[in-house]
């Protein structure tokens, strides 16, 4: 397990520094490690929730979070989590699954292509802002429970696509909204005891400093390499939707 700290740091830092908490590695990581599945998925929430509060912390201090931006983004989490867990039982999820894959390797393209750089301050709220954030929160909600992905990547999405923000920005808030939402999934998992109180203060102690070493790479690195990285990570989750 000692290797579990230098392992966490590492996750950590690249994917706090584009506004993800790294759950799609490190619940591999865990169950490396030999944990079973339900453990390594409440120890994983725990890690993630450890990541970006530690983020959120770096990027409050430097100025990077749309507030308001990121408590309309968890408004509708739950309910579209719910519906998309029932929709499950509803549609072919191979087909869906598929289908959403692809769209994320056309969005990563988008990405990776784009060269609007987005803005790093939002303007007051507006009925139309608020109503594209509230959805983009339905939506985050919809897509995690139906496909059992993290919903941070829909969030993304929004601030990127849907609201014009700089990744600079967004990352920021979309750590900050994590922070909450994966602290409250995490509860129930801790009462049924689907949690390791070793594997997670191994982990603990990589992602308290990758948080912070996610910040710092944000800050420095050019927008455009961090919208590649971003770009490679949903292209990957994408490929991952349709082959597994």
């Amino acid at each position: 397990m000692i290797e579990l700290p230098f392992a966490a740091l590492l996750i950590s830092s690249v994917f706090s520094s584009v506004g993800l908490g790294g759950g799609m590695l490190l619940v591999p990581l865990l169950l490396w490690s030999g944990l079973p599945i339900h453990q390594a998925i409440g120890t994983s929430l725990f890690a993630i929730w450890v990541t970006s509060f530690s983020a959120t912390v770096g990027y409050a201090l430097q100025r990077r979070i749309d507030y308001r931006v990121g408590l309309l983004l968890d408004s509708l989490d739950v309910p579209g989590g719910i519906l998309g867990a029932y929709l499950t039982v509803l549609f072919s999820a191979r087909f869906l699954r598929t289908a959403f894959g692809i769209f994320l390797l056309c969005v990563s393209f988008y990405l990776i292509l784009r060269k609007r750089e987005g803005i790093t301050s939002l303007p007051p709220l507006t009925v139309t802002l608020i109503l594209a954030t509230v959805l983009g929160s339905f939506a985050s909600g919809l897509v995690s429970g139906f496909f059992g992905i993290g919903g941070g990547i829909v969030d993304e999405l929004v601030m990127l696509l849907a609201l014009g923000m700089s990744i600079k920005l967004s990352a920021g808030t979309a750590m900050f909204g994590m922070a909450l939402t994966t602290g409250a999934a995490f509860f129930p998992h801790l009462f049924l005891g689907h949690f390791s109180p070793p594997h997670a203060l191994f982990l603990a102690v990589g992602c308290m400093l990758g948080g912070q070493v996610g910040v710092r790479i944000s800050q420095k690195a050019p927008a455009r390499i961090l919208k590649m990285v971003l770009g490679v990570v949903i292209a990957s989750v994408g490929v991952g939707l349709i082959f597994w």
